[in-house]
């Protein structure tokens, strides 16, 4: 009981997320995590018994708030044009702001099957699912409707792809990043030409 009076959840979590951020998911360890709190390994583990644990109570907020990102992107747009441009626009914007974020929820959880292990805590399976289903609905609800959309059928397949169009700019984005390697091209005209060839084949000519 002594660690738990002296850290709270949300502390440890908030901690994390700025070593996250600071450093990376990496060097994010119980150990990191006891110093700069200036509590016990032990007081970490008490909330969080496993890493995972603690992974994924990180991933849900901020998969929420993208999915508050790219839905507050398109809300008002009529065109499909607009709706993939914008959402495109605001997915990477939100991630690049915090690339060692969007390592954690993307990249670094892929390393660690625990923490993808969904069937197995409902609660959070719900909230990724709140989530994802947020941020294609918002895309979907658009495109079903837009004059310029080809496929209105296949909205929903188009708002998944959309979205994974643009995770895997992100993905190249944070590499360059974190090898510090920088692209040949910058990153808002690659993020032109990837909304550009995205649109090529999903707009009905009017």
């Amino acid at each position: 009981m002594a660690g738990r009076s002296r850290v709270t959840r949300e502390a440890i979590l908030a901690t994390a997320a700025r070593i996250i951020t600071q450093t990376g998911a990496a060097s994010l360890t119980f150990q990191t995590l006891g110093e700069t709190l200036g509590v016990t390994k032990q007081a970490i583990i008490y909330w969080f018994p496993s890493k995972s644990d603690l992974a994924r109570e990180l991933i849900v907020p901020a998969l929420e708030l993208e999915a508050d990102a790219v839905a507050t992107a398109v809300e008002g747009a009529t065109s499909a044009r607009d709706a993939i441009e914008l959402f495109l626009r605001a997915l990477v914007a939100f991630h690049s702001a915090d690339l060692g974020r969007f390592r954690m929820v993307y990249v670094a959880a892929q390393f660690d099957p625990e923490t993808w292990q969904v069937s197995e805590v409902p609660k959070f399976s719900d909230r990724i699912h709140a989530a994802t289903s947020r941020m294609y609905g918002a895309l979907e609800a658009v495109l079903q409707k837009a004059p310029d959309f080809a496929d209105p059928v296949g909205a929903r397949r188009a708002a998944v792809a959309t979205h994974m169009a643009g995770i895997g700019a992100l993905t190249m984005l944070s590499l360059a990043d974190v090898i510090d390697d920088p692209l040949a091209h910058p990153a808002d005209a690659l993020v032109d030409t990837l909304v550009a060839l995205t649109l090529g084949q999903l707009l009905r000519q009017l």
